[in-house]
């Protein structure tokens, strides 16, 4: 059988290379400085935002330590368009150009459905998705003008899948997320940008303190490898997305769930269903 253009094996690496990349990580909390050391140690210029005052700088410095001077950063309120516009520019002034875009703000806390205040759904909304249309629109912009780019939203298995978290707010904002990306992949294909979605499960950060004990216990064993998620076991998805690799794909959520999206139903409290 005759096939058109067969992928070398000495051009694999090119394929998936980010070096010399322009990476902007919105949100430096555990998984965004994760992915921002993963993309240093490949060679890619790497641009760190949060709403934090003085977060992303600290992660810089921290970087600066290890020896990664290829690091920028930034302190803007993502839920303000003037801002994150501003911002933007100055990036490009900076680079020349945005090649790559993470979204990975987010805010979760847990409450009975019934019992979320008005106050905290429109927080978590506020944070969770219209930052993301925002941060999306002006890094969309600027990759319109310089002919195309790749966009990586991060969502949530909690938005795929009705395992409850104790967190409506949450789970139906990580949902608009991904249904968000499939709209800008389809508004965006024909200028050469490729959007894409990562939907974690659930993560090895301080955000996940909480679950202790018997929880924490439920958690892993809902993982087919026993494990919560480390936030490392995301760098392979998002530098594929990120990379000449993922050129032909675009609208897609891609789960990084250790199993969690194929195994039984489960809720944050213990009682399966």
């Amino acid at each position: 059988m005759f096939v058109k253009n067969i992928v070398r094996a000495t051009k694999i690496n090119d394929l998936f290379s980010v070096k010399d990349k322009v990476v902007l990580i919105g949100g430096a909390g555990g998984l965004g400085s994760c992915l921002a050391k993963g993309f240093l140690d490949n060679g890619a210029y790497v641009v760190l935002a949060d709403n934090a005052p003085g977060k992303a700088e600290k992660i810089k410095e921290d970087f600066a330590k290890q020896g990664f001077d290829e690091c920028d950063a930034y302190q803007a309120d993502q839920t303000n368009k003037a801002a994150l516009s501003e911002m933007v520019g100055d990036i490009v002034k900076k680079h020349g150009r945005i090649d790559v875009f993470f979204n990975t703000a987010a805010l979760c806390w847990n409450e009975d459905a019934e019992d979320f205040l008005e106050e905290g759904i429109r927080k978590m909304i506020d944070v969770n998705f219209t930052s993301a249309i925002l941060f999306t629109q002006v890094v969309g912009k600027t990759m319109i003008s310089q002919g195309g780019g790749k966009i990586i939203e991060i969502g949530s298995i909690g938005g795929l899948e009705c395992h409850s978290f104790r967190s409506m707010p949450y789970e139906a904002t990580k949902a608009a997320i991904h249904q968000l990306t499939k709209s800008f992949a389809t508004a965006w294909a024909h200028y050469n940008i490729n959007v894409n979605c990562i939907a974690p499960t659930w993560i090895n950060t301080p955000l996940v303190d909480f679950a202790v004990g018997d929880m924490r216990k439920a958690i892993i064993d809902q993982h087919f490898f026993g494990r919560i998620a480390e936030t490392d076991d995301f760098l392979g998805a998002a530098i594929f997305l990120s990379s000449d690799a993922s050129n032909y794909v675009t609208g897609h959520v891609l789960a990084v769930d250790g199993g969690w999206s194929v195994s039984k139903p489960w809720r944050l409290d213990g009682v399966t269903p």
